[in-house]
């Protein structure tokens, strides 16, 4: 799956890949983390997931004046907010 460079938040979500890379744009890894399906539009889940990034609770990898997200830092924010 190729990325675009320029992401565009609009009130529309692209269509939901079946798979998931490693390395995500802030559109993907808001769908992988579901926000999608929770009431956000593409431009309040990048502010929720830059709210997260934020507090700490999320990290990201910044690079070619981009904002990534690392597939196993996404599945390690899910471990921390699961309930035991």
């Amino acid at each position: 799956m190729e990325k675009s460079c320029e992401e565009h938040f609009d009130s529309k979500w692209p269509e939901r890949p079946r798979i998931f890379d490693n390395l995500m744009t802030a559109t993907e890894a808001a769908m992988f983390l579901r926000l999608d399906q929770v009431g956000h539009t593409p431009k309040s889940a990048k502010r929720t997931l830059d709210y997260w990034r934020f507090r700490g609770e999320l990290k990201a990898t910044k690079y070619a004046r981009h904002v990534w997200f690392l597939k196993d830092e996404l599945e390690q924010f899910l471990k921390a907010k699961t309930e035991d």
